[in-house]
């Protein structure tokens, strides 16, 4: 009866060990999901800052130099009250276009107190005829 026990004893233990080392192996081999990567925009940054009675919105987009033919930046500066959750348009610049890999949009527009601000663009990367659109915000800006 010992004997029994003790060859049951050494196979749970064996089993358990066989089952730790795969689950280790897995963890160790298994990588995470590839990021999303745009094809035509390689980074871009959007931003808001507020000096004076003034916002200064920012949309820039580098695409891939050799594969990005011209760039579309549509900037738009929104507002809200901080009681309410929707968000309006409060200023809209005409699209700009550059033949280039690259493009920046740079605004400055009066605001009035009392609200929240934020810059929305949307960022347009061509390659030839193809081309790929990307919405972003920036964060919020009080004044």
């Amino acid at each position: 009866m010992r004997r029994i026990f003790s060859v049951l004893l050494s196979l749970v233990i064996g089993l358990s060990c066989m089952v730790l080392a795969s689950a280790t192996t897995f963890a160790e081999t298994n990588e995470p999901p590839p990021q999303l990567r745009m094809l035509y925009i390689g980074g871009t940054e959007t931003l808001i800052s507020i000096s004076g009675s003034n916002a200064i919105c920012v949309g820039s987009l580098t695409g891939y130099q050799g594969v990005t033919t011209k760039v579309e930046i549509t900037l738009t500066l929104q507002s809200k009250l901080s009681s309410s959750s929707t968000w309006t348009n409060f200023y809209c610049h005409p699209k700009q276009t550059f033949n280039d890999f690259r493009g920046t949009v740079s605004v400055s527009t009066g605001i009035v107190k009392g609200y929240q601000y934020r810059t929305m663009v949307v960022y347009t990367a061509y390659s030839g005829t193809k081309y790929e659109t990307l919405t972003q915000y920036s964060g919020v800006a009080t004044y």
